[in-house]
């Protein structure tokens, strides 16, 4: 395996061209993502960058979640939604300080990236659009504050 420490030979820090070119050469191509009970994969800065990378480029995403209980609108427990409510690329963690540092350094407007996250999660195409059925992104965004 080689880190973006190589990279030429790093496969790490080419998922933006090789989504472009999965997009073009098979018309099929969409993203799929299974989540974890804690929807900790939205704090990981390497899924973030290729969720966002997907919808920009309007890949067609879905994911996967052991449960909607937590998504449900009669859970007493919002934490998940205060989590990706309040979520922000600059507090997603990686394995490698270098790999945050990479992904980081291709966002020239952080506030915009967050935007374009919080429109990804819960927008009219955000991953949870289908999962948050009587919630809207104003109404969750009430709850979690």
């Amino acid at each position: 395996k080689f880190f973006n420490d190589s990279t030429d030979k790093c496969e790490l820090n080419k998922f933006d061209d090789m989504m472009a070119l999965l997009l073009e050469e098979q018309p099929n191509f969409c993203q799929v993502a299974a989540v974890d009970r804690h929807f900790n994969i939205f704090t990981r800065v390497w899924c973030i960058a290729e969720f966002v990378q997907a919808y920009l480029t309007e890949v067609p995403q879905s994911i996967c979640t052991l449960s909607n209980k937590a998504l449900d609108a009669d859970n007493e427990d919002l934490s998940i939604y205060v989590k990706l409510a309040t979520l922000t690329v600059l507090e997603c963690s990686a394995s490698r300080p270098e790999d945050k540092a990479l992904i980081l350094a291709k966002i020239p407007d952080v506030a915009e990236f967050d935007a374009r996250l919080q429109a990804m999660i819960f927008g009219e195409r955000g991953l949870l659009s289908k999962h948050l059925v009587g919630f809207d992104l104003l109404g969750a965004a009430a709850r979690a504050s």
